[in-house]
């Protein structure tokens, strides 16, 4: 506990103001300082003559200052000054430190997991709502195809980006002899081909225009290669080719 007096108030009221100590006349814990007295004493039960006090939420230290007269230097009485100072027994810590969580990843049990399965449809009209069944399609050249592709589990924060679409008369999506509609996730010719979706959902988009690829009236097989995109982390947009993918897929 620290009590502190006005030195000159003191001095003129009469008193000698390094005369003072606690109820233990030995405790004579005084320092002067800037015009100011103080009086010390160590919050501690029976420090100094202290009586200590408590109940659920506060404790309580009392005692009292003595201080004498200037002017006496025989037996006299000196001042008491009662103190007392009251200290609350609840408080709130918080920790310097702060934690950031973080999940193990080495070691333990691992795993591959499977490739994605994207499902590629070629539809009956540009709203992309009828599809042709699996199979042979016979279909007029010059005529549009609509073609959609999707992909479903994995999330709403991973978006289809179609990366290469071509046409082939394989259907092995590794043939060497390939006849591009989409390259670099853009349409080769936009008078052929037309991206309507791409990088922006579970599922993309596109329509061509189906002319025969080489002249010749054989069968043609449409292949896509696509990536899946983690937009919560990336700009997924077609129109950037900065792109971070965690997948690819043929098909």
């Amino acid at each position: 506990m620290q009590v502190r007096v006005q030195a000159s108030s003191l001095v003129d009221n009469g008193f000698d103001p390094m005369s003072g100590h606690f109820a233990d006349r030995n405790c004579t814990m005084v320092r002067q300082s800037n015009g100011w007295i103080w009086y010390e004493v160590d919050t501690q039960p029976g420090a100094c003559g202290n009586l200590m006090k408590t109940n659920r939420t506060h404790v309580t230290y009392v005692n009292n200052i003595f201080i004498y007269s200037a002017q006496n230097s025989s037996f006299s009485a000196p001042s008491r000054v009662p103190i007392s100072c009251t200290y609350p027994l609840e408080a709130d810590s918080t920790l310097d430190a702060y934690i950031s969580p973080f999940l193990v990843e080495e070691g333990g049990i691992s795993g591959l997991g499977s490739q994605f399965t994207p499902a590629m449809s070629l539809y009956r009209n540009p709203s992309f709502s009828e599809t042709y069944p699996p199979g042979p399609v016979n279909i007029p050249v010059g005529s549009p195809l609509y073609v959609g592709v999707s992909v479903q589990g994995r999330g709403p924060r991973f978006v289809v980006v179609l990366e290469d679409c071509f046409a082939s008369h394989s259907r092995s999506p590794h043939t060497p002899v390939k006849y591009p509609l989409i390259q670099n996730k853009c349409s080769v010719d936009p008078r052929q081909v037309q991206v309507i979706e791409n990088g922006r959902s579970t599922r993309a988009r596109f329509s061509a225009l189906f002319f025969l690829p080489n002249g010749q009236h054989r069968t043609v097989f449409l292949h896509c290669n696509l990536t899946l995109c983690d937009r919560g982390k990336y700009n997924c947009s077609t129109v950037s080719h900065n792109f971070h993918f965690i997948s690819t897929k043929k098909y």
